[in-house]
């Protein structure tokens, strides 16, 4: 009954997302902003993939990790918590006319990315597999901090007396085209080198953009022409060529088809993105999200404003005082005249000012 009426009885409007194994609604219980997934699988199947979500989630905390609250068995729900920015995929298309996420942003939600795989990988007794890493299943906070999701078909690893590779095999392959392993696809046999492809192939959606099928053969063709800069994705600014180029080809080597030719997440892979996050910024160009879109000057004192955008407090505070009720950005009717301040934004700005005067 708690659910029905956080949901409106799972009412159309309350809808979020929707995959193959379930629907997400945004409700409140408890006092509480939370994600209501519904399983839409019935009879033993559907009871499975509950029960290995719940054994999955129930054990483990981490903040790169979406955080099960609660479980209701007879609505065949999962409560989780809200993350308000949606899913890396809802952000890569630019919906609900948000903005593009910078460069590096993009870095950042792949070294979180990377850390969450470390922990599902490395957790005792038996490490996880994802099994399902794309865009779709990375979701953001309002700090557009990275949590993993949709642990359906999860699956812990289990290593024999004639193997050393920890595995678990299967005869009923699943997974997203685009993103599955070929090797998995060959043998059924499921290891946390999976997710290393895939997130080898969530790397190249965050430098490009583009769709996940045949996309490493794209990337490769752009690095061996001496082309990358034709595909990778302008919207995020502007890529530093030489650093960019390596994350292409730490992408690629993620994607190899020999699971032993694939580079260790906690080592090479992270090295890697840790030097890409620390590349010194341009002194003289700040990034573009720290420019009010309004004034088009550094932001002082940034706001959230209700079309999800930040500007310059003072700005938006006059556009809204002249009488204004659309979106200065969308185009579309604002919901409320509420500013909220953009404090990571305005710690971040207040950083690199310092930097500039060094």
């Amino acid at each position: 009954m708690e659910i029905k009426e956080a949901t409106a009885n799972f009412d159309d409007s309350k809808k979020i997302g929707q995959g193959g194994c379930g629907t997400v609604y945004k409700g409140f219980l408890r006092h509480t902003t939370v994600a209501v997934k519904r399983l839409n699988r019935e009879g033993t199947t559907g009871d499975k993939e509950f029960n290995d979500e719940v054994e999955t989630l129930c054990k483990m905390r981490h903040p790169n990790l979406v955080t099960l609250i609660g479980v209701c068995r007879e609505a065949n729900v999962l409560v989780f918590e809200f993350l308000s920015n949606g899913s890396l995929e809802d952000c890569l298309q630019h919906d609900h006319q948000r903005e593009a996420l910078s460069w590096r942003m993009r870095v950042r939600i792949a070294a979180e990315i990377c850390t969450g795989l470390i922990f599902l990988h490395s957790n005792r007794p038996k490490g996880i597999a994802h099994g399902d890493l794309k865009p779709d299943n990375v979701l953001l906070d309002a700090s557009f901090g990275c949590k993993l999701a949709d642990f359906g078909i999860s699956r812990p690893l289990n290593v024999t007396n004639t193997t050393i590779t920890p595995y678990h095999r299967t005869n009923l392959l699943k997974g997203t085209m685009g993103y599955m392993d070929p090797a998995y696809i060959a043998s059924g046999e499921l290891t946390a080198q999976y997710d290393v492809y895939s997130f080898g192939v969530v790397l190249m959606r965050l430098i490009t953009n583009k769709s996940p099928l045949g996309l490493p053969h794209a990337v490769e063709a752009a690095l061996r022409t001496n082309k990358l800069p034709d595909i990778v994705d302008t919207s995020a600014g502007e890529w530093p060529s030489e650093p960019t180029k390596e994350l292409a080809r730490l992408a690629l080597r993620c994607c190899r088809y020999e699971r032993k030719e694939r580079p260790d997440l906690e080592n090479e892979v992270w090295d890697v993105i840790q030097a890409m996050l620390n590349y010194p910024e341009d002194k003289c160009k700040p990034p573009t999200f720290f420019i009010c879109p309004m004034t088009q000057e550094i932001m002082r004192d940034p706001c959230i404003a209700a079309d999800g955008f930040t500007y310059e407090r003072e700005a938006i505070k006059d556009w809204l005082a002249m009488g204004n009720k659309m979106s200065p950005m969308a185009y579309l009717s604002l919901a409320h005249h509420e500013l909220t301040p953009n404090n990571a934004l305005r710690f971040a700005i207040q950083e690199w000012q310092k930097r500039q005067q060094q």
